[in-house]
């Protein structure tokens, strides 16, 4: 008898989930119907193993943030002129480039044939589609209005990719420059200085003290390279892995808005993610409460989630957001202002996005001072470490033209 995965949720929200065998999968759903709880996910179990075999034959491809913005914007184009989803679903998973999208909305299509919810079928799929994704199409569907919600969707989406952009832009030319300095520094080392040792071992004379330091930290490192680089690369290796748990990532999420200098960007935009992600979900008819949910989860920051996450417990216990925004020192006083303004004037979705829109102004104008401020910085820095070198190399050379010149007079 075949067997089904299923998720769901009885009476007073709690997840199930677990394994049904019936005939069909009408037959599960009848089951567990009858026990009274919402189904939100139920699929054959041989299915969804050939679902992750698939997965690991197309590699695990990455859906870019502008895939997802060209599958959002066309589902609610097709909608507003009048195409049933079903067939803007498999319209567009014939129209996906990526490979892996095409076959996953090809799937939701599938689901939606049989009888699922558009958020439902998204919502088994979170690598692809995450919450906010699956909460602005709940939301749409709700209201009956939801060719608006993946518009705004679509525009979400973008302003994401575009702030990553953003943040790229002014993150590449420092690495550049910092990789430029590390290969010059290795070439001088490995490759120059060992040249001028051997003539240095052929003269008799005192070395200046740049030289010796230089020779000394030469030696040092032909001699002990392995245990020197080994530990450096050692100490990244184990950086990067300590912050892909989940405990040092949300030690990390809160050390980041304190980093010099990149710090004031990422508060910034940690900020306007949370404003722009509150206003999409409020304008598309989700609870504060359950929008506020959404958002902790999905704004991508640990430290900021938890902080969304009380003030949504003050929310359930009577407060406002302008109050719980006010009570934590990570938003800006004026945020908590604009939002109590909005809130007494029944237009909180409109001053959330006005918030949003001062921000972005902001990045942009940080972004383009720190690579105005840092371009010159390294130029100074890269200068520096060539002049040292340098200084070094030539320094007893000039040393022995010097005492050349006074010996023949």
């Amino acid at each position: 008898m075949p067997a089904y995965l299923y998720r769901a949720r009885d009476k007073t929200g709690k997840l199930l989930e677990g394994r049904i065998e019936a005939q069909s999968e009408q037959e599960a759903a009848a089951i567990l119907r009858r026990g009274g709880v919402f189904i939100t996910s139920l699929e054959e179990e041989k299915a969804i193993k050939a679902t992750l075999q698939r997965e690991i034959t197309l590699g695990r491809k990455k859906v870019e943030l502008q895939d997802l913005a060209v599958f959002a914007r066309g589902i609610s184009t097709m909608l507003e002129a009048g195409v049933p989803l079903l067939q803007a679903l498999r319209s567009m998973a014939d129209q996906a480039t990526n490979r892996y999208l095409a076959e996953v909305v090809g799937e939701v299509a599938q689901k939606v044939a049989r009888g699922y919810s558009f958020y439902q079928a998204l919502a088994d799929y979170p690598k692809v589609f995450n919450r906010v994704f699956v909460g602005m199409v709940q939301s749409g569907e709700s209201g009956g209005n939801l060719d608006w919600s993946l518009q705004r969707l679509a525009d979400y989406l973008e302003w994401e990719k575009d702030l990553r952009d953003k943040i790229q832009s002014a993150t590449y030319y420092p690495l550049i420059l910092i990789v430029t300095i590390i290969g010059i520094s290795l070439f001088m080392v490995y490759f120059v200085f060992p040249q001028f040792v051997l003539m240095f071992e052929g003269f008799q004379m005192e070395l200046p003290s740049l030289t010796k330091f230089m020779l000394g930290a030469m030696n040092f490192l032909g001699q002990n390279w392995l245990p020197v680089y080994g530990s450096l690369g050692g100490a990244i290796l184990a950086f990067f892995l300590y912050i892909k748990s989940e405990q040092g990532k949300r030690w990390w999420d809160r050390q980041q808005p304190k980093i010099p200098l990149f710090g004031q960007l990422f508060h910034k935009l940690l900020v306007s993610r949370f404003c722009w992600l509150l206003s999409g979900l409020l304008r598309s008819g989700m609870p504060m409460v359950q929008a506020l949910e959404v958002t902790a989860s999905s704004v991508g920051n640990y430290y900021v989630g938890d902080i969304i996450q009380e003030i949504a417990e003050d929310i359930r216990r009577g407060s406002n957001l302008s109050q719980g925004i006010a009570e934590h020192p990570f938003f800006p006083p004026l945020v908590a202002q604009m939002i109590a303004v909005g809130e007494e004037t029944g237009s909180l979705e409109l001053t959330l996005g006005k918030v949003t829109e001062l921000y972005d102004k902001e990045i942009k104008i940080f972004v383009d001072r720190i690579s105005t401020i840092i371009e010159p910085v390294l130029t100074v820095i890269i200068g520096g470490a060539v002049l040292l070198l340098a200084l070094a190399l030539f320094l007893p050379i000039f040393q022995m033209a010097s005492g050349g010149m006074s010996a023949g007079f």
